[in-house]
């Protein structure tokens, strides 16, 4: 049987018939309730790219989202299963940023 995780259907299939069993798994993120925020540090690289993604993340023109870089903000309130979302974007931008509460999911 081979496994494939469609959330929240994991299915297994056998790679011979076809045949299918599903079955419904939650991941802890997916059940967590708990309200994050995301806070961008101060001090980050004002280059052009992270002055775009913050502009985008907050609708704000290309002075305001330069000032919001530089002197940090709160980016993002959200679920657990959001949050992971906007930090992997702000990751792959090498953006400064803590998380309250603590965040203790990762992704892959």
């Amino acid at each position: 049987m081979n496994e494939t995780y469609d959330k929240p259907a994991l299915n297994l299939v056998c790679p011979k018939c076809g045949n299918k069993i599903a079955t419904t798994r939650w991941e802890p993120i997916d059940l967590d309730s708990t309200e994050y925020e995301i806070i961008i540090s101060k001090g980050n690289t004002e280059s052009m790219d992270n002055i775009k993604l913050v502009s985008k993340l907050t609708g704000e023109n290309y002075i305001k989202s330069k000032e919001l870089l530089l002197n940090g903000f709160v980016c993002f309130k959200g679920k657990a299963i959001d949050v992971i979302v906007m930090k992997k974007k702000l990751d792959d931008y090498h953006i400064q940023y803590t998380i309250n509460p603590n965040f203790p999911y990762w992704y892959n």
